[in-house]
């Protein structure tokens, strides 16, 4: 059936764990393919030293913070073009889309222009502790990875506008091929023409431009020719409204979670490359281990948001509830295999005599700490959103996050010189209290006590006619 094909439903079949695997199984894909290239870049850089180990890790934490932030803002494309796909709003999928990617596109071009200009002035105020060697290779990674900003910035709005449409499949393969380009020339760029920092960098940003060229051309087959015409794209108040409003706020969000992710980086420049590059070892490998839960987090909102949309508001909190012990089963069976085999993964970074143990022990911290409190962190928040309790979860979020990491990193940390590893248990403790206000506010919820099954939302996720059975 066509892609915006409306669905009609009154009641949506009851979802069980098979159901909830077949949604899940591409982003898991994607998800493992995302973390495991930046593994096998810091496996990489490592074998070119420690100074270029720490460089990498202090930059991406600012690339991650922008690229989260844009993703966040891309991410109410793909709210608006689901609702116009359920509505068979062709017109408005195309303007949407067109007009999305240009502001977005536009935005992180300047971003990128301002990065590159003045990268010594934030490198310097970020970092003004490190080592010289350290900011060296730092400044060359970041002018040179600045540029991939609007590269993904354009993948990441037209992968949320397909998944929008129901195609969650397409951005999982485009996802394998820039993983596959970027991991090769991570290989060649470093061992064959030892290009250090600078070929991890490049090796990235082609494998970027390469997926978001493929994006472009798929989106036009997939739409029309005309979804980036000079038309099309120029900006209307009405389009564009309505992404910003969903998207500003996750934006903002993002925004103010990862300045205190790098201000917790400033606590730890200034204690000693060996400590830096074996907090960035084990930071490398704990997104590794978080695959399930965010791919869990990621289908929760349309698991959760499909059932609350339908008045199904009970099953909205069975499900979410559900989705939380399922990733924790998985991130505890992860967790506990690799618990012993810690010793050798560090290994595989080649890791200075002093950095190794750093590892080690931050590592082993991640690993009793993800499948215990991460679901009920992140999950739980997911969820919470897709139940449209935006202003809860964002408040609980921003709250927790200045307090008990940034705070408790600097306390735990610096204060009480307890140096990387009481910066990890700060970030423990930051999940714990999420899951301490987001768990009783799931089950007190009034909004999810009260089923109304008589609401006869459209959904575009399923792309085919379901007749659901009275009962």
């Amino acid at each position: 059936m066509d892609v915006f094909a409306l669905v009609s439903v009154n009641k949506l079949i009851p979802v069980n764990n098979r159901q909830i695997f077949r949604l899940l199984w591409p982003i898991l894909i994607e998800q493992a393919l995302s973390s495991f290239v930046g593994l096998a870049d810091m496996i990489v850089v490592s074998h070119v030293g420690d100074a270029a180990v720490s460089a990498v890790g202090l930059v991406d934490s600012v690339n991650i913070l922008l690229i989260n932030v844009f993703s966040a803002i891309a991410a109410g494309a793909t709210v608006i073009v689901s609702q116009r796909a359920g509505q068979n709003d062709r017109e408005g999928i195309f303007k949407t889309i067109g007009q999305a990617s240009f502001v977005i596109v536009c935005i992180m071009l300047t971003v990128s222009a301002l990065a590159m200009t003045f990268s010594t002035n934030i490198f310097d105020a970020l970092y003004p502790g490190v080592a010289s060697d350290v900011r060296a290779n730092g400044l060359i990674y970041f002018r040179i990875t600045a540029f991939n900003y609007a590269l993904i910035a354009l993948y990441a709005t037209l992968a949320g506008s397909m998944r929008g449409q129901g195609d969650v499949r397409t951005p999982m393969r485009i996802s394998l091929m820039i993983n596959f380009v970027n991991v090769t020339l991570n290989v060649v760029f470093t061992y064959v023409f030892h290009m250090g920092v600078a070929g991890i960098a490049f090796a990235t940003m082609i494998g970027w431009a390469s997926g978001a060229l493929v994006m472009v051309y798929l989106t036009i087959r997939r739409n029309t020719r005309r979804i980036f015409s000079l038309s099309n794209i120029r900006p209307q108040k009405n389009i564009l409204f309505p992404v910003f409003r969903i998207g500003l706020p996750s934006g903002l969000d993002s925004l103010l979670f990862h300045c205190g992710k790098i201000i917790t980086q400033v606590f730890l420049s200034g204690m000693g490359t060996h400590n830096i590059a074996g907090m960035v070892i084990a930071g490398s490998m704990f997104g590794l281990f978080c695959i399930p839960g965010n791919s869990f987090a990621i289908a929760v909102t349309t698991l959760v948001g499909q059932n609350y949309g339908a008045g199904l508001y009970r099953t909205a909190r069975r499900m979410l509830l559900r989705c939380i012990v399922l990733a924790t089963a998985f991130m505890s069976v992860i967790s506990l295999g690799a618990y012993w085999v810690v010793p050798f993964l560090v290994s595989l970074y080649k890791p200075t005599a002093s950095a190794a143990p750093v590892a080690i022990q931050i590592l082993r911290l991640y690993l009793v700490m993800i499948p215990l409190f991460w679901p009920v962190a992140f999950i739980t928040s997911s969820g919470l959103r897709a139940v449209s309790d935006v202003v809860y979860s964002t408040t609980v979020s921003v709250s927790s996050m200045w307090t008990m990491r940034v705070g408790c990193a600097w306390v735990l940390g610096v204060y009480f010189n307890l140096g990387p590893f009481g910066i990890a248990l700060a970030m423990g403790l930051d999940w714990i209290v999420r899951g301490m206000f987001y768990i009783p506010r799931i089950l007190t919820l009034k909004r999810l006590k009260e089923d109304q099954p008589d609401k006869k939302p459209t959904f575009a996720h399923d792309m085919e006619e379901i007749e659901v059975p009275a009962h």
